[in-house]
């Protein structure tokens, strides 16, 4: 990484302009290069100044930001961070945005002019620390089309000695990366899958229903107390642990936990995996995939512990390696796998 990661901004409120640029000048190792009131002036800003990171809003005239989100990965591919007000936003745009190439998305607190994001200084800090170090080719190969109608694995035998389950984690670059995975997999998946993606809570039933577009496992928000069934995958809710229960070789039921973030998130793949961990012993898989951070390294050493198989992303095809690389570096992964071959592994898992 550069000596300084070099920041555009690119927003229509000159007060956020300067609110941004005055939050980010605080930090050392970051420098705002330029800033832009709209689409077509930041690609030309982009053009001129080759920035490492830029802060898009969504909601601009002239060029929204999603048109130029597509107008930069198509002709100049940057790292991209989009802001978003979640007043009013379309919970779905910046879902769409991540299908469109950007690497995460900040929620503007209070609306399109945020007084409140102040606050989150040097949260905002991290996530463009974190974004720089993105692999722009691993973006690019996350915006290939998902398939609906591809060709899907489906296992030739399935044990009859109890419950499978799979438990699979994600964070930066994980929605695409899961879309994928469940585009491959067959929808009567004779398991039960359980789904940490770090978002915020309002985006967890349209990041389901998008999963559950791509016609693979069927996939739900999880809720409490509820029963886990084969065929299902059930995405932990924002703001929320998911903690397995009541478990036996036919069942396990779903809690959801309140307490304290792991690992700076909530939901955590290390709460999850530990305790499916409990519960399936060795009928457990744990799928590590492209994020930043460690969250899930110590959960995927109890899965290890109890038996159960590790499998993480490669480094190749993930745009962040944070998270696998915390489960390589604990010495517990049984297999590092390119994105395109994780489905079959975890068909391979179901026939063993």
């Amino acid at each position: 990484m550069p000596d300084k990661v070099k920041v555009l901004i690119v927003d229509d409120s000159a007060y956020m302009r300067v609110i941004l640029k005055d939050m980010i000048a605080i930090e050392d190792d970051l420098e705002v290069i330029a800033t832009a009131r709209d689409g077509v002036e930041a690609l030309a800003k982009i053009e001129e100044h080759s920035p490492d990171v830029v802060l898009l809003d969504i909601q601009m005239p002239k060029m929204d930001g999603l048109a130029t989100l597509q107008r930069i990965m198509k002709e100049r591919p940057t790292r991209v961070i989009m802001l978003s007000a979640m007043d009013k936003v379309d919970f779905d745009l910046p879902l769409r945005a991540l299908e469109m190439g950007a690497v995460e998305f900040i929620s503007k607190p209070g609306g399109p002019i945020s007084v409140d994001i102040v606050k989150y200084q040097s949260s905002i800090a991290r996530t463009l620390r974190d974004v720089s170090r993105a692999k722009i080719e691993a973006l690019q190969l996350a915006r290939a089309p998902i398939r609906t109608d591809a060709q899907r694995i489906k296992p030739r035998k399935t044990t009859e000695a109890g419950f499978k389950a799979i438990v699979i984690a994600a964070s930066t670059g994980g929605p695409r990366a899961l879309e994928y995975v469940f585009s491959r997999l067959p929808r009567d998946i004779p398991a039960a899958i359980f789904v940490i993606q770090h978002l915020p809570p309002m985006f967890s039933g349209s990041f389901s229903k998008r999963l559950n577009s791509v016609k693979g496992p069927r996939a739900v928000v999880a809720t409490d107390d509820q029963k886990a069934m084969r065929g299902f995958a059930y995405v932990a809710p924002g703001g929320h642990h998911l903690v397995l229960t009541e478990c036996t070789e036919g069942s396990a039921f779903m809690k959801l936990d309140d307490s304290r973030p792991v690992q700076f998130v909530r939901p955590s793949a290390d709460v999850l995996f530990e305790s499916a961990a409990k519960c399936f012993g060795k009928r457990l898989l744990a799928v590590v995939l492209t994020g930043m951070g460690m969250d899930g390294a110590n959960g995927a050493r109890a899965v290890k512990s109890a038996g159960g198989k590790v499998i993480i992303q490669d480094e190749t095809t993930s745009v962040i390696f944070g998270m696998p690389k915390a489960v390589l570096d604990s010495g517990v992964a049984d297999m590092v796998a390119p994105l395109k071959d994780i489905p079959a592994q975890i068909i391979k898992f179901l026939e063993e």
